[in-house]
């Protein structure tokens, strides 16, 4: 018999990541904007694996609520099976040690238990999305929090919206961190600036995690900060989608 499909759904604020695992392989991976035709869009992103083997069932992580019984029935419609749903009450191969638990993002726990899971601790995520997120893993295996802000995305429709003369601007490699146009300009502050920040952020975590610890990059976003990062570190694309993947099999049915 072949052998069979996960289907893995990474709900973020913006879009959902989708990751089709065949055994440990990731054997197609697309994202689609929430909206009225995403079920349509990920079916036919999906169509054709599943009739030549199984599906193995479907594992989900949203930090989206009000989304989440439209992801679960589409879960059920691709697979024929509801989800398994990875949240703070999971069988997370790692402790849960801040101030409020329930509060934890599905995202950021999946990513700090995979990165834990792979490359052992300390590690410290940097997920790069629509939001920053820095996600901070203790040698013993302790997810003790980390940092939020915003992205390069949501700076730029920050600048838009706020500041009168500026305008919409799409995300782009600035080239350079010196713009000759106000675009230009727009898209090194968010770009390089961005990263910048995010350089910040993992390189002070990881000194407060001590020595030895790996830093991890990873979110929509990583292949355009990467380059203007300093802070050593290796790239896991699809951080995410591998975690669900690991984690499906260990919170059990």
């Amino acid at each position: 018999m072949s052998e069979a499909y996960l289907l893995a759904l990474d709900a973020g604020n913006t879009s959902v990541a989708v990751g089709v695992f065949r055994g440990d392989a990731l054997a197609r991976t697309f994202r689609v904007p929430h909206g009225a035709g995403l079920d349509a869009a990920v079916k036919e992103g999906v169509s054709g694996l599943g009739t030549s083997g199984p599906w193995k069932g479907a594992a989900l992580a949203s930090v989206v609520p009000s989304r989440d019984d439209g992801l679960i029935a589409l879960c059920r419609a691709v697979t024929g099976a509801a989800p398994r749903v990875i949240d703070h009450t999971s069988d997370l191969g790692i402790t849960i040690a801040t101030s409020e638990p329930a509060a934890a993002g599905a995202d950021r726990l999946v990513n700090g238990a995979a990165a834990f899971l792979l490359f052992g601790g300390p590690v410290v995520v940097a997920d790069a999305g629509t939001a920053l997120s820095i996600t901070a893993v203790t040698e013993d295996g302790r997810y003790v929090g980390g940092a939020i802000a915003p992205g390069p995305a949501m700076a730029l429709e920050a600048l838009a919206a706020r500041a009168e003369r500026l305008p919409g601007v799409t995300l782009d490699d600035p080239l350079g961190p010196i713009g000759a146009d106000t675009v230009a300009a727009m898209r090194a502050g968010a770009v390089i600036g961005t990263a910048g920040m995010l350089d910040r952020l993992a390189a002070e975590t990881a000194r407060e995690l001590g020595e030895g610890t790996t830093v991890c990059l990873t979110g929509g976003y990583a292949a355009l900060l990467a380059p203007y990062l300093t802070v050593p570190h290796r790239r896991e694309d699809h951080l995410t989608l591998t975690g669900l993947r690991l984690l499906y099999d260990r919170v059990g049915s």
